[in-house]
């Protein structure tokens, strides 16, 4: 007696009708819905892994380099309220503080050969530029009272070359009408492919703004988590009294980071409806297959073939087009994300033009961040999804009636 004839069927023929339903060679409707909804779970999946990729990159930059590149918490100190190396040795000893120094900041009007800018001059303490240094061009730890560091496109815009001068005018303390001009040398530019270097103005300071017996305008600190600058700024609040002004950098740069996280959310919503339309689109698949494959089916139950073998073939035919669209969709995801740098990069060579302009972006370059997790998790889901969505029609066509199924084939 044959196998089928004792409904002992051999796991490898449950595999093998499985997959000759989905990715079997031939005209047949059932081959083709199937190859159709694994196509379209590789687009929902690789599209969705390659913009979050993107996104995570934004983000990633975002902490990494342009927030490295402004103070995270600043203190402003009213004059004559405190001792400048008691508060210094206070942020010192504070766990979470990386680094502080003082500094000035005042509004000022460069200009230079045939070029001016209205910007912000930042006078620093001896060692403040250190942590900048590998943005600037050329490479230099530190500056004097007459020289400058300028953003490259601000330098850019003022026509103005490393060694040449730039003359910065800024109103004198206590007097807005009055204003007097710096004549400073550049003698490197920052170039860290950022907003930033649209604005950024730095020089030293001289020794009398922060001798001993005058207290600093401001401090800025550096904190081991970018992200914990508001907490860290309101335990400043209270341990340092109402004689202290706090900020953090969520109110200068606080919306461009809502904005990507904004972003993120809703790229992230738009991607999961495309996820859930290819779902939809592999239950529809199934049940036109189920409805093609439903003679088929009564044939097989009349050769010994059970219910649990049909919802078998079924179930496997599901989880190949899951697999099958999560693996590929996930290896696809990931060739798109590594090639849209390579992409931008080639139609800006072709149209001579920035794709992305600092003016209104905040990277002048698309950043990309691959995560392990956000491949694992959308693969996963999208082959859940796929499994659960053969279920319903699988147990449709193993309950249907030999008779009736028969019936319909004529």
């Amino acid at each position: 007696m044959s196998r089928i004839g004792t409904n002992l069927w051999p796991r490898a023929v449950h595999y093998e009708m499985a997959y000759r339903q989905s990715l079997g060679e031939g005209p047949g409707l059932s081959a083709f819905l199937s190859k159709l909804s694994i196509v379209g779970m590789v687009i929902a999946v690789s599209f969705l892994l390659a913009s979050l990729s993107v996104m995570n990159g934004f983000e990633q930059e975002m902490r990494l380099r342009i927030l490295n590149l402004v103070p995270h918490v600043t203190v402003q100190s009213y004059a004559g309220t405190s001792d400048n190396r008691e508060t210094a040795k206070y942020f010192s000893e504070m766990p979470s503080v990386v680094r502080s120094h003082r500094f000035e900041e005042a509004n000022a009007l460069f200009y230079a050969n045939s070029g001016s800018r209205v910007g912000r001059l930042v006078f620093a303490e001896a060692g403040a530029l250190g942590p900048l240094s590998e943005h600037l061009r050329p490479k230099v730890e530190d500056v004097k009272s007459n020289e400058i560091v300028l953003g490259s496109k601000l330098a850019q815009a003022l026509d103005i070359k490393v060694g040449e001068s730039v003359v910065a005018l800024i109103s004198e303390k206590g007097s807005e009408r009055r204003f007097s001009p710096l004549s400073l040398t550049l003698v490197s530019t920052l170039e860290s492919n950022t907003e930033i270097d649209q604005v950024f103005a730095f020089s030293a300071a001289s020794a009398s703004v922060y001798s001993a017996s005058a207290p600093p305008p401001a401090w800025a600190i550096t904190i081991e988590d970018p992200l914990d600058a508001p907490e860290v700024a309101q335990a400043l609040r209270r341990s340092l009294g109402p004689q202290y002004w706090v900020s953090d950098w969520t109110r200068s740069l606080g919306n461009l980071y809502q904005a990507i996280q904004l972003s993120r959310q809703i790229v992230g919503l738009m991607l999961v409806a495309l996820l859930v339309v290819a779902v939809f689109n592999v239950v529809t698949s199934l049940v036109l297959v189920t409805a093609d494959r439903r003679p088929g089916s009564a044939m097989l139950r009349t050769m010994g073939a059970t219910p649990t073998d049909v919802l078998k073939i079924f179930t496997i035919q599901g989880t190949i087009i899951g697999a099958g669209g999560a693996t590929i969709g996930a290896a696809l995801g990931a060739m798109i994300a590594l090639g849209i740098p390579s992409l931008v990069a080639l139609v800006e060579s072709v149209s001579g033009q920035p794709l992305l302009d600092t003016s209104v972006y905040p990277l002048a370059y698309v950043p990309v961040d691959l995560r392990a997790v956000d491949f694992i998790s959308i693969s996963a889901t999208a082959f859940v999804l796929s499994l659960l969505a053969s279920v319903l029609p699988a147990i449709s066509t193993s309950r249907s009636s030999i008779t009736e199924s028969l019936r319909q084939s004529r």
